[in-house]
């Protein structure tokens, strides 16, 4: 079962998530009505734009969810970063943010504008297994959601160009899975009928 996004229309699955596979950090996922995807920040009123001034384009998803919603990992891998978001390059993702660097996408995943109570929670150097609560969502009532070619943008580079699109990754990392297990199937397939022509 799937549903469309209303910022993207792309499909997003509406089962719960197993653990140990490519998810969102809130579940079910929903983007705030300002926290989409390279969304033009023009005012205020549209959302922060940190240190930067307007107009800005958001770097990631502001995804939904009270003060006190659990936020998971959405990747297997390693907590490589956490702070409070006052020093740069990190400034405007408090009052508590994780990045994890996943294992199979080789991506950053940066989480912010979490609960600073829970910070604790997973310290640095932590593996993570993607599900795993890594914190809670503070008073901004969302986490926001980048996934980072690396973990600061190189020489030349904004944020923007340093990140894609965070529901764009988890379709590509849904769909690698599937074409894994596809491919899995086929070559037990192919062997079986090889066995049973030999017969």
């Amino acid at each position: 079962m799937s549903y469309l996004l209303p910022m993207s229309g792309l499909p997003v699955p509406t089962d719960p998530p197993e653990p140990g596979r490519a998810q969102p950090p809130i579940y079910p996922l929903q983007i705030g009505g300002h926290g989409g995807w390279r969304e033009v920040r023009a005012t205020p009123a549209d959302g922060s734009c940190g240190v930067h001034g307007y107009p800005c384009e958001h770097p990631g998803i502001d995804v939904a969810g009270a003060a006190g919603t659990p936020v998971v990992a959405p990747e297997s891998g390693m907590v490589v970063m956490a702070g409070d978001g006052a020093s740069p390059p990190f400034v405007g993702y408090g009052p508590w943010f994780i990045v994890v660097l996943g294992q199979n996408s080789g991506r950053y995943h940066l989480l912010g504008h979490l609960d600073p109570v829970n910070a604790g929670m997973v310290p640095m150097g932590a593996q993570v297994v993607a599900g795993d609560p890594i914190g809670t969502t503070s008073s901004a009532n969302h986490t926001h959601w980048e996934v980072r070619t690396q973990m600061t943008p190189p020489a030349g580079q904004t944020n923007v160009d340093n990140n894609m699109d965070p529901v764009a990754w988890l379709e590509m990392e849904g769909a690698t899975s599937v074409l894994f297990w596809a491919l899995i199937a086929g070559g037990v397939a192919a062997i079986w009928w090889l066995l049973i022509d030999r017969r």
